[in-house]
């Protein structure tokens, strides 16, 4: 009886497993196929205002966690663990240090309503590579994101006026950076050792430019503005810029520090603005390429150290035992005697006769004025002003076909404007304009002639006037100018109101060998305009 009693409990077992057996089937198919529940990460610490989970994450809810976590807080013991960061509504702070050496912190969300961003919140955050800083911070901190080596943009909104010192120092992977038109200053170190940067726009707010704030952007290819509000470059500004191509200082900047452009290697030419009355030493030393320095001022920069004896050591012009140092023809003597520090470099410098201020709407031109002992029949010629442009010009060398080593059709000279770096129109910019003004009781004749110099003298000039000019009386044919009487006076020796006459000069013709992007000097002489004054008809 037993035997059957237990052969038949085996039989029902077995037939119930076999009844269930589609039951646990369907329930495990519909066991794979939903999709499981998702569960919060575990909390790994937390405080009154914050969280920090297993994953990783930092939730900070309000000011007062912010300040529970940083300085010194609890980021000390758990900043190892953070690998975000959400930063809630109504922080509007983040204190010094808050995060930083963070090294595995990835990613952070700063909310609307942040005003500042303290000293070194981000300092040597390796794994942070971009960030977005809201609108409405007006300042970001010293060293608010030094040494983070791999950030390779970040966003900074129009409402920031200041950028510490080493805000962005050894940021290495950064290639680009805007700062909005508000900033105002740009501390020491800023954006030194950003080794990767290629370009960046000085906003014209900015008033100060921090010692060593640019030095070693080594990949900066763009040239640089120094707007007309900076009144002071700091030491190293932008020593070691390699890539640098250019620099234009505006008037305004009264100090250039101690080795401000040292060792920018790519840099051909500077001009220095008349406003510049220090220089430091060493300012251009080793910018190996530089081949001209034009300084406007007619009283010499005084040199703050050493007197100036390494300011232009290793530059190409004084490799080349070349003059290279351009200033005002009528202050060479001040450059040329003892004065702060220029004996040192006499040999390398030589004066220049076009006027001080390029810009073509000024009106101060310089003047030239021609007494002329010159007689009609009772009439005096007492004496006539010949008004300069700036008389600068550049070639037109994009069209310099590099294949077939010629230029095409359509290249050639164009008026050019040395401070806005930039080509004008052909007579309609006062830049390469020439005014005769006759203020005499006698008619008179201008000739006009160009010749040019040296390696140049193959160029040739042509000089027109405007075509709805219908005052001035030129004859192209010949190239003069005539000016009648000043307004007929009724009296010998009397002068009457001025007779006026306006042409502009364009050069052409340029040898083979110059039609190259390098194959003219910039500041090179061209040729010479004579403007004669004759009392008789040529």
């Amino acid at each position: 009886m037993k035997e059957t009693t237990k052969k038949g409990r085996k039989g029902r077992l077995f037939a119930f497993f076999r009844k269930a057996l589609p039951v646990f089937a369907a329930a495990l198919v519909m066991l794979c196929i939903n999709p499981r529940t998702v569960y919060a990460a575990d909390i790994y610490a937390s405080g009154d205002n914050w969280e920090l989970d297993t994953d990783g994450h930092l939730t900070i809810s309000n000011q007062e966690g912010m300040e529970e976590w940083a300085p010194f807080g609890e980021a000390m013991t758990y900043r190892i663990f953070v690998k975000s960061v959400t930063i809630e509504q109504g922080v509007t702070s983040i204190p010094d240090n808050a995060f930083e050496h963070h090294h595995d912190l990835t990613s952070v969300t700063i909310p609307d309503g942040v005003t500042s961003i303290g000293n070194n919140v981000f300092a040597d955050c390796p794994g942070l590579t971009s960030i977005t800083i809201p609108d409405g911070v007006t300042s970001i901190g010293d060293g608010a994101f030094e040494d983070c080596r791999n950030l390779t943009s970040i966003m900074i909104p129009d409402s920031v006026t200041s950028i510490g010192d080493k805000a962005f120092n050894w940021c290495e992977s950064l290639q680009s950076i805007t700062m909005p038109d508000r900033v105002t200053n740009i501390g020491s170190y800023a954006f030194s050792n950003c080794s990767n940067l290629q370009s960046i726009t000085v906003p014209a707010s900015v008033t100060s430019i921090g010692d060593y704030a640019f030095s070693g952007c080594m990949s900066l290819k763009s040239s640089i503005t120094i707007p007309d509000g900076v009144t002071s470059i700091g030491d190293d500004a932008f020593s070691s810029c390699i890539s640098l191509p250019s620099v234009k200082i505006l008037d305004g900047v009264t100090i250039i520090g101690t080795a401000a452009f040292s060792g920018c290697s790519s840099l051909r030419s500077i001009t220095i603005p008349a406003s510049v009355t220090e220089i430091g030493d060493s300012v251009f030393s080793y910018c190996t390429s530089l081949e001209e320095v034009t300084i406007l001022g007619t009283s010499p920069p005084r040199f703050t150290n050493y007197n100036g004896q390494f300011a232009f050591e290793g530059t190409a012009f004084v490799t080349r035992n070349e003059k290279g140092i351009r200033v005002p023809m009528k202050a060479l003597n001040n450059y040329m005697t003892e004065y702060a520090g220029w004996q040192n470099w006499r040999e390398y410098i030589y004066g220049y006769n076009a006027p001080l201020n390029f810009d073509p709407t000024a009106e101060d031109y310089a003047d030239t004025d021609i007494d002329v002992l010159g007689f009609t029949e009772d009439a005096t010629v007492y004496s006539v002003d010949v008004e300069w442009g700036a008389m600068t010009f550049q070639y037109e060398n994009t069209t310099w076909d590099a294949t077939e080593h010629k230029t095409v059709a359509g290249a050639g000279w164009k008026v050019y404007d040395s401070v806005k770096n930039e080509a004008l129109d052909t007579r309609t910019d006062a830049i390469n304009r020439i005014q005769v003004t006759n203020h005499s009781n006698a008619g008179i004749w201008t000739t006009l002639a160009y010749a040019g110099a040296g390696d140049y003298a193959d160029t040739s000039g042509s000089f027109e006037k405007k075509a709805d000019d219908a005052d001035t009386d030129y004859n192209e044919t010949g190239e003069y100018l005539f000016l009648a009487t000043a307004d007929n006076a009724a009296e010998v020796n009397e002068a009457g109101i001025p007779t006026m006459g306006t042409v502009y000069f364009m050069p052409s013709g340029i040898k083979e060998e110059y039609k190259k992007s390098d194959g003219i000097k910039k500041w090179s002489q061209l040729g010479t305009i004579t403007v004669g004054v004759l009392t008789k008809k040529p």
